[in-house]
């Protein structure tokens, strides 16, 4: 079996685990699954639980990409065991996302249409966004782990300026 067939885990392996202190693994991976987005987390697990089933663990490449050398299979493989509980449980854990409602509580979503209800003014652009303004099809990206009031960028479109969205 051979790493290059999983790259999203290799990636894991060379950028997030690589850099870190073997002792520090699990943390690291934690760091990864709050940190990344959920579809590549779900990748790597998923190449991880193919990896385990497999009886051919590559011990060589773990060492040269991971920077982690093993004495045995078994080694190898709690850690990545140890490696797969700590993204799963994140991931189970991240399934309840936060929220995004407008100024009435109504929950938001992917797509929908929200309506400005204050003067917004949009930077780098000629024109501010006006009280009463409809925006179709809005994109959500939460982001900064900011403490409430969470800000939530609006993009209208692919040509359109962002707009921010206070959320709490």
């Amino acid at each position: 079996m051979n790493l290059s067939q999983f790259p999203e885990l290799l990636k894991f392996f060379s950028n997030t685990i690589a850099e870190s202190d073997p002792d520090q693994d699990r943390e690291s991976a934690k760091a990864f699954a709050a940190a990344g987005p959920p579809q590549v987390r779900e990748r790597v697990v998923a190449q991880l639980q193919s990896i385990l089933t497999s009886n051919d663990l590559p011990l060589d490449e773990f060492g040269s990409e991971a920077n982690r050398w093993f004495g045995d299979l078994g080694e190898a493989r709690t850690w990545l065991e140890g490696l797969l509980s700590v993204l799963s449980s994140a991931e189970s854990g991240n399934s309840a996302s936060i929220a995004v409602k407008d100024s009435h509580g109504t929950v938001l979503a992917e797509g929908d249409a929200v309506q400005v209800i204050k003067d917004l003014k949009v930077k780098g652009g000629s024109s501010d966004l006006k009280r009463g303004t409809l925006i179709k099809k809005i994109h959500l990206t939460v982001f900064g782990r900011i403490p409430p009031p969470r800000f939530v960028r609006i993009r209208r479109g692919m040509n359109a300026s962002p707009g921010f969205l206070c959320i709490s």
